[in-house]
């Protein structure tokens, strides 16, 4: 965690600050905008939300030990003297989020670290959880807590990083145009690393080519002449960043994939009955490890060449990188399994969705060997605008070819991947469209057996946990 000073920040934030009477070499460790996290010596950021604005919680903040306050608001007298009684610092500022970008900016400027960033429309925090684990066996390594991928998320990960950080892990979320640029701009990576270019966002950027400008504003920023850009190869939209985002820009380009052409190369996939892939990493020196994962699907194998490429490129040991891979669990709700009393295995696929990562989800279900029924329990995906039914009714063509026993669909946006299911000649008994949660228990619970596998899927704002819990518990 950032460990710094008040004057520090008072200079980071350009001067924009009124301080009370502060000693200027306070130590200050740690910044938060949650008055549930403050520490004793931490700085505490008042910032304006929705429903709570922070500025009424200085008092508070500094009764729990902050020694210095980064408000939006300027504090009535009587708050202000009992800053000043109690020698906190005080900074004012006009806009909390870009005062935290400020702060990281400066704060990334002491590092002497390499710091990847990682970005893509699907795989980011698996890939980056990947990352964390290998680099953290050579590196003194800090990395995205969650997918805290956004720009309040970004700069804190920046200030996690403690003063000896040897490798610094930020994963770059966006909805549009710039915004990964204007992350970039503080968080400075050296090493860019695109796992994919789908269709998530669509309803912003309109098609896959502004979807490949926005992310490709990762490598754009990287350092000219020792930079490096890490893609995917296997990706049919590698060719075009390549062409225009990379064409005049003087950095090392490392390819991963299963493709013979890869420089990171992926050979000899099989998965067990659990769908964890085992393959073999081709190096561009010829060195060859032998990877066996506990992170099911094709795809995370895909996320784990590109770590590879990564970890290959900074120097580390073919046999730690292998050990790095395989050391990595499901988080929650990604792929996460559990089990019923009665033998049921429920996959919590619940946390995001997208069509890339649908089908991902779904194939690699259908990897899984059972002697039960493959279930697989859908709902709607944000994001995809005048796309919205045309990707819902390919993802239900998609289970419709595939080894998927029984279809659930839920909420309005799902019927539509039941019309495509049905469209594509799926038997009308096994495709059942509900409306709500509590319904779709109802119908599994009169269907699912002993050794079937459940997988539950779709954007976060439907909560398909819930689902998750109402069948287990």
């Amino acid at each position: 965690m950032m460990k710094t000073t008040f004057d520090f920040i008072a200079r980071a934030l350009n001067g924009d600050a009124i301080s009370a009477p502060c000693d200027s070499k306070t130590d200050v460790s740690g910044i938060t905008w949650d008055s549930r996290e403050i520490v004793p010596g931490c700085a505490f950021l008042a910032l304006r939300g929705e429903r709570v604005d922070g500025n009424e919680f200085i008092v508070p903040a500094i009764e729990l030990g902050a020694n210095v306050i980064i408000a939006t608001s300027l504090p009535n007298e009587e708050v202000l003297s009992y800053i000043k009684m109690q020698g906190v610092g005080f900074i004012f500022v006009k806009d909390a989020i870009e005062a935290l970008s400020e702060l990281a900016g400066a704060y990334r400027a002491t590092l002497d670290a390499v710091v990847i960033g990682i970005t893509g429309s699907s795989g980011k925090t698996t890939t980056k959880n990947i990352m964390a684990s290998v680099l953290s066996r050579a590196y003194i390594t800090c990395a995205t807590q969650g997918n805290h991928n956004n720009e309040l998320g970004v700069p804190y990960t920046v200030l996690s990083a403690d003063a000896d950080t040897q490798a610094l892990v930020v994963e770059l979320g966006m909805r549009g145009r710039g915004q990964i640029e204007k992350l970039c701009a503080f968080v400075r990576p050296t090493i860019g690393l695109i796992t994919n270019i789908g269709v998530t966002h669509m309803e912003l950027l309109g098609d896959r080519e502004n979807i490949a400008f926005a992310k490709g504003e990762l490598l754009s920023a990287l350092p000219d002449g020792s930079g490096c850009a890490v893609l995917c190869g296997d990706d049919p939209f590698t060719p075009f960043i390549i062409d225009n985002v990379l064409a005049d820009k003087p950095v090392e380009l490392l390819s991963y994939g299963f493709s013979a052409a890869c420089d990171v190369r992926g050979s000899g996939l099989s998965v067990d009955e659990g769908g964890n892939p085992s393959f073999e990493i081709v190096f561009p020196d010829k060195r060859t490890i032998a990877v066996s994962m506990h992170l099911p699907g094709e795809h995370n194998a895909r996320n784990a060449l590109g770590v590879a490429a990564v970890a290959y490129h900074v120097g580390m040991d073919p046999a730690e990188i292998a050990k790095g891979i395989e050391s990595v669990h499901p988080s929650s709700m990604r792929f996460e399994e559990c089990m019923t009393e009665d033998g049921v295995r429920v996959i919590n696929d619940a946390y995001n969705a997208n069509p890339d990562s649908m089908r991902a989800s779904l194939d690699t279900l259908c990897t899984m060997r059972t002697a039960g029924k493959r279930i697989a329990v859908l709902g709607g995906m944000g994001e995809l605008g005048d796309f919205e039914v045309k990707f819902h009714r390919e993802l239900g063509a998609h289970v419709a070819r595939s080894a998927v026993d029984l279809l659930v669909c839920i909420g309005t946006l799902a019927e539509d991947i039941a019309t495509g299911a049905l469209d594509a000649g799926m038997d009308p008994e096994n495709v059942i469209a509900v409306d709500t949660i509590e319904a779709a228990l109802e119908v599994l619970r009169s269907r699912i057996l002993s050794e079937d596998i459940v997988l539950v899927k779709a954007s976060r704002f439907l909560g398909l946990e819930r689902l998750v819990k109402g069948l287990v518990d």
